[in-house]
Parts: structure tokens; C-alpha cells; sequence
């Protein structure tokens, strides 16, 4: 292993084969796990039991380091800090957690330990190789560690508009509208993310995480580019699905430049065809946006661009890696020549329409959606109750609504393990938005059916006419 790390608070010991960057975990995978003790019990490694799902290709940066090795007969992947074999083997309840890049390599392991297994004398032995953790689980992923925080100049800091653009006259200006459609989970929120470079919509593995449109604004020397991050079209099921879906054909019409995503490493889909169907109808530029070309086709070999070419007339077509950041520079550029003339619409320091409020709030509804499984995530919905500002940190009360009882179990967890590891995460990355401590009071109700009650929805304020 390369270093890890332990957050006291979630009771997790995490163990990484690389240097982490933000956002790099796109996938998990779990299996039974086991603690290495040596003679005096201290931790040395881990005990992974994989089956057959898990490829010798996938474990290249897990087995690069000099002590780990895979045991074939029996498929047990041993994670360890020294040649030398355990005094003892102890059992974990919890299953261990695969980190998983996008091409799905093994990045990391995560395992839940016991209070008992995190004292200094357990940990002595990984001690030399532990860092400061920071919970947050980025863009709906992974765990992240951080390093030391930057060294901020804060005259510069309040300095928020520079001073090229605020010299640069109304009429030298051009600004417009560009909605990013497509399918759920083609990465569009991933995409505004980095050409932001900042975190203003959530994203996760799992499909449909954008409910309402999210307008993200990058301002530059004589433009300003306002994205719209749309729900992803889909088959919707219920009434929020249909006021997503809606919402985001609603923008299509009034867009300057429609980008649609689609995932080059998959042919197109039905919905792929539908929705290029309904870009063919509006009025504003089209571009085809080719992403996810960092990862292998479906099929070896396989080469869907003509199939995608031929849903439509495309101004432009640009292959991306929104994950990776490639070719954004390219696509900015085919952006930003199709922009109309026209004065700033937005305030020149201004990234995103959404308040802190809807943010923290979202980031709790993320959080939510990286750690739960089965059908809760879109079951859930987030009503901030309280906000105060007090003089030494910020005290937010929010609900977290769900549609069953059941749900709002596993919601909690165990002795409330869930919810307070889910608060500490979106804690985490409410006070790096606000810039000082929060307390943050979460609450779980039942409201049955929500997602297709209308009062209910109003009540959640998914509301069409709040976002058009």
C-alpha cells in the first residue's frame, strides 16, 4: 500500500494504492474482509476474499507493492505492510469496499472497523504510513485525503471580480445559454464540475441524480457562458420523473448551444434516439459531445461514432473525458464561437444560481446517494428547516424525507451509524462551501408516495415554475 488513513468519526480504515485526486473513484465493489495481526495484535494489512468477478488486470496498483500478493487458489488478495505472516486472523462483520477507477482499476480498499481495532496500540504498526483523512467523498464517490490546506491571500481573496473583466465594455461582450442533455449518468454534472472548476451540481454512479436544472456561469475576458446541467431525459415512473423529464425539454428550446452527451464507450440507445430526435427540433446550435473516450467499448473493437453521427445534423462534433478533463479546452472553444453578442446576464463573480441553502442541501442528498444502496437514494428528498448564522458556526437543521418506514431504517442504520456517517460527510463539505464551522441536525420522516403526491412535491418545492 501506498499510505492510508482512518476517519474516527465513520469508524473506516482506508488503505491506497495511489495517489487519490478528486473524484478519480467511480465504481465499488464488496467482499468479506479480514485483519493481519501480528504477535502483540497490532493491524499489519488486510485479507480481501474475491470470487471470480474480480480480474487480474484490475489488481495492477494493488499487487505493485512489494508485500502484497494474491493467493489464486483461493482468490484471496493479502494487503500488508511486511513480509511476514499474521499471528492471528480476525473476522470483520462488515464487508470490505473495492475503490474502483474508471477504467476499474483497484484504487483502494475501505474497511469498517470496530471502536475496539482503532486504538494507537492497534494502529501502531500502519502509524508510519497514516494521513490526516478529510471524509468528504467527492463528487459522490470515493474518500478523498487532502492535503495541508492552501495558504489563501485574503486581500486577493476579497477582490472577487478581476479587473480585466470589469474593464471590458457591455458591447464587447458575448454571453448565452448552453444546455447539456442527454441520458441519465452520461456525465453531464461531471462535465459542469470541471469546466467550472467548482463543485456546483452533485454527481454520483447512480442514474437521475440531477433533479432540476442547475445553471453553472463561467465568466471570462468578454464572455460569460451559462450552462444548464439538465436532468438526465429518461422513462420517468412516477410524477417527480415526469417533472424532471419535463423540465429538462423545457430548456432545450430557448438554448444557444445545445451540447448532447452521449457515452462513446455504448452504442446508442432508444433514449439516445429520442432524445436526439427532440435536439433536432430546436433552434440553437448542436453539438454532439462525444464523452467518456478514456474508457474501453463495450464490445473490444467496437466503433460507435458513425452509429451516433447519424442521429442527427451536428454542428460539431467533440470527443471528452469530462472524468478526466480532456478536451475541454476544444469543446470551450466550439462554445464559445457559437455565442451570441450580448452584455453579461450574470454578475461577473457569480458561479452558480443555486443559493447555499439548495447546495447544502444537495450535498446532503449526495452523500446520501454514495453510501445507501437499494432503492432509497431516489426515495429521499431534503427540506432545510433551520439555518442560523451564530457567532461561532452556522446551525442547520434539515429532514431528510423518505417514502417507508423501511427505508428510513436502513437510512439510520445500526445505532445511527449511517446517518451520522452521512452527516459527517455532507458536513464536511457544507463547511469548505461556507468557509467556517456548521453544525448540522439531521432528521428522518416518513411522507409516503411523495415522489407522486403533488402537494408533496410542492411542499419539497419541485415545483416547474421555480426553475424556468
Amino acid at each position: 500500500m501506498k499510505y492510508c488513513s482512518l476517519d474516527n468519526d465513520a469508524g473506516t480504515l482506508y488503505f491506497y494504492f495511489l495517489d487519490l485526486e478528486a473524484g478519480q473513484v467511480a465504481g465499488m465493489m464488496e467482499y468479506p474482509a479480514h485483519l493481519l495481526l501480528d504477535a502483540q495484535g497490532a493491524i499489519f494489512g488486510c485479507r480481501i476474499d474475491l470470487d471470480d468477478e474480480v480480474i487480474l488486470s484490475q489488481l495492477e496498483l494493488a499487487l505493485d507493492g512489494p508485500y502484497n500478493w494474491l493467493d489464486g487458489q483461493y482468490g484471496h488478495l493479502y494487503i500488508r505492510m511486511a513480509d511476514e505472516e499474521p499471528a492471528e486472523v480476525v473476522d470483520l462483520d462488515e464487508t470490505a469496499v473495492l475503490d474502483l477507477d474508471a477504467g476499474d482499476l483497484v484504487v483502494g480498499v475501505e474497511l469498517m472497523l470496530p471502536e475496539e481495532w482503532r486504538t494507537p496500540e492497534r494502529l501502531a504498526r500502519l502509524a508510519p504510513l497514516l494521513v490526516p483523512f478529510d471524509d468528504e467523498p467527492v463528487a459522490g464517490e470515493g474518500p478523498v485525503v487532502f492535503g495541508p490546506p492552501a495558504i489563501v491571500d485574503e486581500a486577493a481573496a476579497e477582490e472577487a471580480v478581476p479587473p480585466e473583466l470589469a474593464a471590458i465594455p457591455p458591447e464587447q461582450w458575448r454571453s448565452g445559454f448552453v444546455a447539456l442533455v442527454g441520458k441519465p449518468n452520461v456525465g453531464k454534472s461531471t462535465l459542469l464540475n470541471a469546466l467550472l472548476g467548482e463543485k456546483v451540481a452533485i454527481v454520483s454512479p447512480r442514474p437521475q441524480t440531477t433533479r432540476v436544472p442547475v445553471r453553472g456561469i463561467l465568466t471570462r475576458p468578454g464572455e460569460q457562458i451559462i450552462f444548464i446541467d439538465t436532468p438526465g431525459i429518461h422513462e420517468p415512473d412516477h410524477r417527480l420523473g415526469k417533472l424532471m423529464v419535463e423540465l429538462a425539454e423545457r430548456t432545450l428550446p430557448n438554448a444557444d448551444v445545445i451540447c448532447f452527451m452521449v457515452d462513446i464507450s455504448q452504442p446508442p440507445s432508444k433514449l439516445d434516439r429520442m432524445i436526439a430526435q427532440q435536439v433536432q427540433r430546436a433552434r440553437g446550435h448542436k453539438l454532439l459531445v462525444l464523452n467518456k473516450v478514456d474508457q474501453k467499448p463495450r464490445q473490444p473493437g467496437a466503433d460507435y461514432l458513425p452509429a451516433y453521427r447519424e442521429l442527427g445534423e451536428w454542428d460539431m462534433e467533440i470527443a471528452i473525458s469530462a472524468y478526466r478533463r480532456l478536451g475541454l479546452a476544444a469543446l470551450l472553444s466550439e462554445i464559445s464561437a457559437r455565442l451570441p453578442a450580448g452584455p453579461p446576464l450574470y454578475p461577473l463573480d457569480q458561479i452558480t444560481d443555486q443559493n447555499e441553502q439548495q447546495l447544502a442541501a444537495e450535498f446532503v442528498r449526495e452523500k446520501a446517494l454514495f453510501y445507501l444502496q437499494q432503492e432509497v437514494p431516489h426515495a429521499i428528498a431534503i427540506e432545510v428547516e433551520e439555518w442560523i448564522e451564530k457567532e461561532t458556526a452556522t446551525y442547520i437543521r434539515m429532514t431528510i424525507n423518505v417514502e417507508k418506514e423501511s427505508q428510513k431504517g436502513i437510512l439510520i442504520g445500526a445505532g445511527g451509524g449511517m446517518l451520522k456517517k452521512i452527516g459527517s460527510a455532507a458536513r464536511s463539505s457544507i463547511e469548505r462551501m461556507l468557509g467556517r464551522p456548521v453544525f448540522l441536525d439531521l432528521w428522518v420522516k416518513v411522507r409516503p408516495n411523495w415522489r407522486d403526491d403533488p402537494s408533496a412535491l410542492g411542499w419539497l418545492g419541485y415545483r416547474a415554475k421555480n426553475f424556468l
